[in-house]
């Protein structure tokens, strides 16, 4: 038993601190406040609360082996339980959310990630979390009178429907929607890779020529007397825009009999060879830097994308076992009390889900490398005095 009650406080450290951490970290460094941070703060604020509210309570019964704060304790804890587990849950999926309209609706994003629409998504994952905890405690309240005291403080202890509703709001349900819109963006974001891999190899700069330029003879006229004003000083530069290489052709036919004429060929071939490849540099490096931008623009979102599919797979991993014993309680389907599920199956689950909430901390700071460099630069960095 105390190797149980260590090993969950391990556990609780882990929470505790990563999450304290992440905190100090995006509160500090500029660079990370974010619209998405400000979401991934909101969720390190709900594990935190987690670690401090609820886990050493949990900790006591396990090493107790019994529920020592009272009834109205026992409902007070479920509540806070119920609100801060489903507000990490709803959290994760409003990060979802947010990655999912960034690569697959670009144009409408920054509307979305505006500051006042991240505070409201913010208040709906906290308020539709309180939600539910506040029916829970009513609930409890309203059957407290009728209920026998128990020395145990679980939640499959609950009413059947309320099991089935909150397993459905608090998990189920999202846990669903967060697969579907992870699985929308690495798929829209593999396509626009592929798209651009494909564009890079076939893509290629062409000079497309003319065919005979023909010129009329009073728009050369016009420009050969605009040239030789601006050669003598004459006169302001004009804004007309004229294709060089039909009037080069043009003045090479209109000269091809005089006696400068291999002179006049010669000079204006050099001229024009010499606009079209300035023009076809400035095309490539605008295309090669036009190619970096993309390519570095699609490398993050792959990365941002990653992090939060990992954070997303963890989460359900976690979760998937202690909401499955969960919904086995409604109706005493297969009951713990009965002995159809073991103590020790049911204490693990319980606890794996609690683990979710050390776990997110340390996928940021292995698999994002803007929190990592930050984690970096917080203890490694020397002090400056």
């Amino acid at each position: 038993m105390i190797l149980l009650s260590l090993t969950l406080s391990v556990v609780n450290c882990f929470v505790v601190i990563g999450n304290l951490l992440v905190f100090y970290v995006i509160l500090t460094k500029k660079s990370l406040q974010t619209s998405t941070n400000h979401l991934v703060l909101s969720l390190t604020i709900s594990d935190l609360l987690l670690g401090i509210l609820i886990l050493p309570f949990a900790i006591i019964q396990e090493h107790s082996n019994e529920w020592i704060f009272g009834h109205v304790g026992c409902r007070l804890w479920l509540s806070v339980d119920v609100f801060l587990s489903t507000a990490s849950i709803y959290n994760l999926l409003a990060i979802s959310f947010d990655r999912y309209m960034a690569v697959r609706q670009p144009i409408k994003y920054p509307i979305i990630s505006s500051t006042k629409v991240v505070r409201l998504m913010t208040f709906l994952v906290w308020f539709c979390s309180l939600l539910l905890a506040v029916i829970l405690f009513l609930l409890e309240t309203l059957n407290a009178h009728d209920s026998i005291p128990s020395k145990e403080c679980q939640p499959t202890t609950l009413p059947s429907m309320y099991i089935i509703f909150s397993a459905m709001a608090s998990f189920i349900v999202p846990a669903f929607v967060m697969v579907i819109l992870n699985v929308r963006i690495f798929q829209t974001v593999l396509h626009t890779s592929r798209t651009m891999t494909v564009k890079s190899k076939n893509g290629s700069l062409r000079v497309h020529r003319r065919k005979e330029p023909i010129v009329p003879v009073k728009k050369l006229e016009r420009y050969e007397t605009r040239l030789s004003q601006e050669d003598e000083g004459v006169g302001s530069p004009s804004k007309e825009v004229i294709d060089p290489i039909p009037v080069v052709a043009a003045v090479v036919e209109k000269h091809k009999n005089s006696v400068d004429a291999p002179a006049i060929r010669s000079f204006l071939t050099h001229t024009v060879v010499f606009g079209v490849l300035e023009a076809k540099k400035t095309n490539i490096i605008n295309h090669i830097t036009q190619k970096k931008c993309m390519r570095r623009s699609i490398r993050t979102e792959m990365r941002v994308a990653r992090t939060t599919g990992i954070v997303v797979a963890a989460f359900i991993v976690c979760w998937i076992p202690f909401t499955t014993i969960y919904v086995l309680q409604a109706y005493s389907i297969c009951t713990v009390a009965a002995g159809c599920i073991p103590t020790s199956l049911f204490t693990t689950a319980f606890w794996l889900g609690y683990s979710n909430s050390a776990v997110n901390p340390i996928l940021y700071a292995a698999f994002s490398r803007d929190f990592r460099i930050a984690l970096k630069r917080l203890f490694f960095q020397k002090p400056q005095f």
